[in-house]
């Protein structure tokens, strides 16, 4: 392994390492129903059930993100929670919010290509 592969799979990893981090923090804060994320997806006019789905979509993608063969699986779950974030966020004029979320969606798009299966990347190379 050359030095150029082996910095970037450290790189990908430290983004991995993040961004499991985050939806690990956020997903259990939501699903344990934590007051400010009870507070504030009630104040967005979602249902309680709604936060528990994004809660468990989160762990689940955390714990995707930790295994390179489904990365790009949990990347793209999370990457869809952060369209909804940035949607919610966009709507109700909480622009201060949306350069973290973007931040997120950018790394989790770059995980979601970057680890793709590998029969997705021979296609798209031949």
């Amino acid at each position: 392994m050359t030095k150029v592969r082996i910095a970037k799979e450290v790189a990908l990893w430290i983004i991995t390492l993040f961004v499991a981090l985050v939806c690990l923090r956020t997903g259990w804060l939501k699903v344990t129903g934590n007051v400010f994320w009870v507070r504030d997806f009630h104040r967005w006019g979602y249902p309680d059930w709604f936060r528990m789905v994004v809660g468990f979509a989160e762990l689940t993608a955390m714990a995707l993100l930790l295994v390179p063969r489904f990365a790009s699986y949990g990347a793209s779950l999370f990457a869809a929670v952060m369209l909804g974030a940035i949607f919610t966020h966009f709507t109700h004029n909480e622009t201060s919010r949306l350069p973290f979320n973007l931040i997120l969606l950018t790394l989790s798009l770059v995980l979601a290509f970057t680890r793709r299966p590998a029969f997705l990347k021979k296609r798209n190379q031949g």
